[in-house]
């Protein structure tokens, strides 16, 4: 049956979830946001993989990539279509993981990850009905009685955790055993720090016994005929902050990269300015805003095409009084979730069925309240030194701010662009552009 978008402005708001993505492809709702984002190819990435059309040609052993962009810019969703695209048998066994859901990335470390991509896997292959060699398991699960099990301020979560497997080194078990240590890392924060202590002491212990399942997988993939490597895709990484970030991508790469696969994480925007990224992952992709205009202001037809047909696939056109689609689009600044907000202030603030111009502009008027909340005054003098510029300013921790609370939007030729609705704010207006009064 073909999909048809709500034509009751009710039903649109019930459907309505601007953080949630979308499973590609698969969701009638989906819109290919190719062409509107400019010079951004996926095409491009998945040949860093060995994939052409359809078929895996030359496959790297081994390699660790960054797939970055604004929060709410449709990472997560391209994610996802990259895992449906690649998860074949002629191509990639892979496993996805989001840890913005599965984890707790509010208090994010490597130890966190790693254990939770190994259960990933073995809950995975268990569901698929794919059997690995005991001597690979009993190699996790030694060092997980070795190491958790015999340590006193563990043993009774390793007790517990193991329950019912003695005798029994079955792939269900072990399965069992690592979904626990991922339940632990999401709600238990006082076996969360002892279980990272124990990951960060006896890492090459874990990174051994972890490449030698991933190694031992494969080879059973193989033997089914199918897959002919294994692809670990990590969304929601993309939401660590500050420290946290830099920790993750920056200071501890080496012991991620120390399990010997192929990994996807995804990253904040802000990070792809570290010199050091480039040198730590073997590539890094940046998902760009979708253009809805070009860097001297003039409206993108191709960008503000993509966003109605965005916008057009959640509502139906008749709801929209005349100019109002253009109105949202404008001000989302082409970041797909602000549209999809906008859209919902619009229904809170309409006073009939429709969607009409003055609930628009309310919209538009509380997203940039919103921005006033979070911004401080010395960032409006700078927002407009960037938007007068024709490339970036160098990265402060100022701009890298600005980045991540996407007051500063990244578009495909790598120039920045302060959020459309700050340019609503009266700071905005009369905020100077002179270099000696625009704090960096």
């Amino acid at each position: 049956m073909t999909y048809q978008p709500p034509e009751d402005i009710w039903q649109v708001n019930v459907e309505l979830h601007p953080g949630e993505p979308l499973d590609g492809e698969n969701d009638p709702r989906w819109v290919d946001t190719t062409a509107g984002r400019g010079e951004y190819n996926l095409a491009a990435f998945l040949r860093q993989l060995g994939v052409s059309g359809s078929a895996l040609r030359s496959p790297p052993s081994r390699g660790y990539y960054l797939f970055c962009g604004h929060r709410g810019c449709g990472k997560s969703t391209e994610l996802r279509r990259i895992r449906n695209q690649l998860h074949k048998p002629e191509i990639y066994y892979v496993v996805f993981a989001d840890v913005a859901q599965e984890l707790d990335v509010n208090n994010l470390r490597y130890p966190d990850i790693l254990l939770h991509l190994a259960g990933r896997l073995l809950g995975q292959l268990e569901e698929d009905g794919i059997e690995v060699p005991s001597e690979h398991l009993r190699r996790l699960d030694d060092w997980f009685v070795e190491r958790v099990e015999h340590r006193d301020e563990t043993r009774d979560f390793a007790l517990e955790a193991r329950a019912g497997m003695e005798g029994q080194l079955q792939l269900p078990f072990v399965a069992k055993v690592f979904a626990r240590i991922s339940d632990t890392f999401k709600y238990n924060s006082t076996y969360k720090e002892e279980l990272r202590l124990v990951l960060r002491n006896n890492f090459s212990d874990f990174a051994e016994a972890f490449n030698g399942l991933i190694e031992a997988a494969r080879d059973a993939l193989r033997r089914n005929g199918a897959y002919r490597r294994i692809l670990f895709v990590v969304d929601g990484t993309d939401r660590l902050q500050g420290d946290d970030a830099n920790a993750l991508f920056l200071s501890d790469v080496h012991q991620l990269q120390q399990v010997q696969g192929l990994f996807v994480y995804c990253a904040p925007v802000h990070l792809t300015y570290e010199a050091a990224l480039g040198q730590n992952f073997d590539d890094v992709f940046r998902l760009p805003m979708i253009k809805v205009a070009e860097i001297d202001g003039t409206p993108n037809d191709v960008g503000i095409a993509t966003m109605r047909d965005m916008l057009f696939k959640r509502a139906a056109p008749s709801l929209f009084d005349d100019t109002v689609d253009e109105l949202l689009i404008r001000y989302s600044g082409g970041h797909p979730s602000d549209l999809l907000r906008l859209l919902q202030s619009a229904f809170k603030y309409a006073e009939s069925d429709r969607f009409d111009m003055a609930a628009a502009r309310r919209a538009v008027d509380e997203l940039a309240t919103d921005f006033l909340r979070i911004l401080d005054a010395e960032d409006y003098p700078l927002l407009r030194r960037v938007d007068d510029a024709k490339e970036p300013l160098p990265l402060t921790p100022r701009t890298r701010a600005l980045l991540y609370n996407l007051a500063l939007l990244e578009y495909n030729d790598l120039y920045w662009r302060s959020h459309p609705a700050i340019r609503k704010v009266g700071h905005y207006a009369r905020s100077s552009t002179d270099p000696e009064h625009a704090s960096d």
